[in-house]
């Protein structure tokens, strides 16, 4: 069993110096090695600081891209299939949810070339079409790697699933989803930081799908319940 009080410490001293050293102008990939290197992080803790942790001229650029649920009334939205999927799976599956540095909700899921959809698959899925339908997008694109198993599954699933709804809409896996995500549209949904800082608008329809449905699931990094999260994942 891990020291928790210890594990508070360690991280948070670690976010602060994280977040310093990128705010220096340091390099994310080299930055985070000495900081993970300083205080023996372990790979959960290292993913937490690579994905929420900015610097603050980043973070406001981030910001800044970042639009409202009113501000995609009408419009059509390209989605970032995994990213956002995942982010709700994660909820559903009680693992981490975090609120960034740069006003996104993340998680700390990944995919490594597979996934297969499950019944939480089909709930997550269903829960983005709700908040969908709330905000009211005139148009919906969801953009899937096909390198990935099961992806052209899970682009059938998605239309069927935007059928349901009543929503206007398509779902594709294909090669290159960023760029495919980037070139349609006229709001990328994602909360991917390479995308991010390549789009003009992004919506954050995983974390708004969250706030919609069980907003206490959210994290912010300096609330001592994330420590306890994040032991409860590494423990297993």
């Amino acid at each position: 069993m891990l020291d928790v009080p210890f594990l508070n410490v360690r991280l948070d001293e670690a976010v602060k110096d994280f977040r310093y050293l990128l705010g220096r102008g340091y390099k994310r990939e080299s930055a985070l090695k000495f900081v993970g290197d300083r205080y023996q992080l372990n790979k959960v803790f290292r993913l937490l600081l690579y994905r929420c942790v900015y610097g603050e001229e980043e973070a406001k650029k981030h910001r800044g891209k970042l639009v409202s649920q009113k501000d995609v009334l009408g419009k059509v939205l390209a989605v970032d299939g995994y990213n956002t999927l995942i982010t709700v799976e994660s909820m559903l599956e009680d693992k981490p949810i975090i609120f960034c540095d740069d006003g996104f909700i993340r998680d700390l899921s990944a995919v490594h070339g597979k996934h297969k959809p499950t019944k939480t698959t089909v709930k997550a899925l269903k829960l983005l079409a709700e908040g969908l339908v709330r905000v009211g997008v005139r148009e919906i694109k969801f953009f899937f790697d096909s390198q990935v198993s099961y992806s052209g599954e899970l682009a059938s699933l998605t239309r069927e699933t935007l059928r349901g709804f009543g929503l206007v809409g398509d779902a594709v896996a294909v090669k290159q989803a960023d760029n495919q995500v980037l070139g349609f549209g006229e709001i990328v949904a994602s909360s991917d930081a390479v995308i991010i800082g390549k789009a003009r608008k992004v919506f954050d329809l995983a974390g708004e799908t969250i706030k919609m449905y069980n907003p206490q699931k959210i994290l912010s990094l300096d609330n001592p319940k994330l420590q306890k999260e994040l032991l409860r994942l590494i423990e297993g």
